[in-house]
């Protein structure tokens, strides 16, 4: 059943990595560019399915923060795009914020557990779980913050756009990352799983602030 699961797992983040690709390169807004979206927010969402039903078979706490941490990152991309779409205002409820208070949680397990891991083993070693619990936990508390402001649930606020490039640029970083940690054996290790993140950051960085250009100084429809 594991080893099912594992092909799975496999099949579905090799759909996320191209249906992201795709989507990344194509016109925004155009068919295509929906219609990938679409595909690679679901192949997310299964590589995050997967992942948990694996762990609770065969307990891996790096497979499974990172694999929330990409969900959280598709799960907040995905939900901006939807508010950018409003056509009149929104009141979040409990159910709407409460994936982003799971993910707050499961941040601060990223950056406490190899700090355990660290004292008792009585050595130092880069904490790379941590690193990206520290990005998770600065974009959960962001999220949660955002959703305590009922005046961002406005009909076509800008700043949903931002977030959504910001947030699934993130996602497909993590899952780029994990593809290559796993199957680009090099040493030291820590490079793959760093290098895309500092990559991808420059590309998303850069994205934003064309778009933000765009976005605040000419009408979009």
């Amino acid at each position: 059943m594991y080893k099912i699961l594992l092909i799975l797992h496999v099949a579905v983040g090799i759909v996320a990595l191209i249906s992201g690709a795709v989507a990344i390169f194509s016109k925004k807004g155009a068919k295509l560019h929906l219609k990938s979206g679409k595909v690679y927010v679901a192949a997310m969402y299964a590589i995050g399915i997967t992942a948990l039903i694996m762990t609770l078979m065969k307990f891996n706490p790096f497979l499974l923060s990172i694999a929330l941490f990409s969900s959280y990152l598709t799960y907040s991309g995905n939900q901006a795009i939807k508010y950018w779409r409003l056509k009149e205002a929104f009141i979040p409820t409990l159910k709407d914020k409460l994936p982003y208070y799971i993910a707050f949680l499961t941040s601060l397990f990223m950056i406490v557990y190899p700090v355990v891991l660290m004292i008792l083993s009585k050595s130092f070693f880069v904490p790379i779980l941590g690193i990206f619990g520290s990005i998770m936990l600065v974009n959960s508390i962001a999220d949660i913050r955002r959703h305590a402001n009922n005046d961002n649930f406005k009909p076509r606020r800008k700043e949903w756009l931002l977030q959504h490039i910001g947030m699934m640029g993130g996602a497909y970083i993590a899952t780029t990352t994990a593809f290559l940690v796993n199957n680009v054996h090099i040493n030291p290790t820590w490079i793959w799983w760093l290098l895309p993140t500092v990559i991808g950051s420059v590309f998303i960085t850069r994205s934003i602030g064309q778009w933000q250009t765009k976005l605040f100084t000419t009408k979009v429809a």
